[in-house]
């Protein structure tokens, strides 16, 4: 079982930064508030060279007020790494999370939710270099301060697991998987408004993961499931989510539904053009 091609997992999981920052975010001092503000903005316009150089500007300012260790730099660090990661540059963005890291543990304490947050993400660096061996005791030791600090079920424990399960997923360890996303999406559906995206991504991940078994049935469920999501919401069918469902079709012409299947390729279509 392959739940997702080695040089796209973790991209689809839908990790916000600042949201995941939101409980434990600095407060800027003004004197480099300016160049964060305008390295947020330029991001969310999508001007992602530009915001990276307003970040670096905003690390200068804040070093030079604060001192290189000060736990006010954490921030700026873990959002000029999920920039990285946007720009696939991820050993730059290995770097930023891993000094936010080293500060956070120091100022924080190494059993703050912010260290197994951002644990999470130095995780998904290395996954989506195929760093596996590297990857999974960061998401273990992630998992053991977010069950223990924030609970099992924090979004950001949902998260860390997801990672993991695709980390199985793409390592063959059917049965880990498949275990870690059952437990996983109930989690999600008591989140799913907040994070309805997610959901859609375990949802096909496990349906996945059955068809590729031949457990058709149980794959259909998961399909269905995760088909009535993205058409309630379309933005959230990510890429994954979209070639996920793509095979749902496919399965039904296998087992000589076809008409069934000619329907709902048309159906999906329609949903993912939106």
């Amino acid at each position: 079982m392959r739940i997702t091609s080695s040089a796209t997992v973790c991209r689809a999981v839908a990790v916000s930064t600042a949201a995941l920052l939101a409980l434990y975010g600095q407060n800027q001092p003004k004197g480099y508030e300016k160049h964060f503000s305008q390295a947020a903005k330029l991001q969310q316009e999508g001007q992602y060279q530009q915001a990276r150089a307003a970040y670096g500007l905003a690390l200068q300012e804040a070093e030079s007020e604060l001192g290189a260790e000060d736990a006010a730099l954490s921030d700026i660090l873990i959002r000029q790494g999920a920039l990285c990661s946007i720009l696939r540059d991820y050993s730059a963005a290995r770097a930023s999370y891993e000094r936010a890291l080293a500060i956070s543990q120091k100022t924080l304490g190494p059993e703050h939710p912010l260290v197994g947050i951002i644990l999470t993400v130095i995780a998904m660096t290395h996954q989506q270099q195929e760093h596996y061996g590297a990857a999974e005791p960061l998401y273990r030791r992630s998992l053991s301060i977010l069950e223990k600090t924030t609970g099992p079920n924090d979004p950001n424990t949902a998260v860390a697991e997801l990672g993991l399960a695709k980390l199985f997923g793409v390592q063959r360890r059917n049965t880990e998987a498949e275990e870690l996303l059952e437990k996983v999406i109930p989690m999600l559906e008591r989140m799913r408004v907040s994070d309805g995206r997610n959901l859609a991504i375990a949802l096909v991940d496990l349906a996945e993961a059955y068809r590729l078994d031949g457990r058709y049935a149980n794959a259909e469920s998961y399909y269905r499931r995760a088909l009535a999501i993205v058409e309630a919401q379309p933005d959230w069918s990510t890429s994954e989510v979209s070639r996920g469902l793509a095979h749902f079709p496919d399965m039904l012409h296998a087992m000589k539904r076809r008409t069934e299947a000619k329907e709902l390729n048309a159906q999906i279509k329609s949903i993912l053009s939106r």
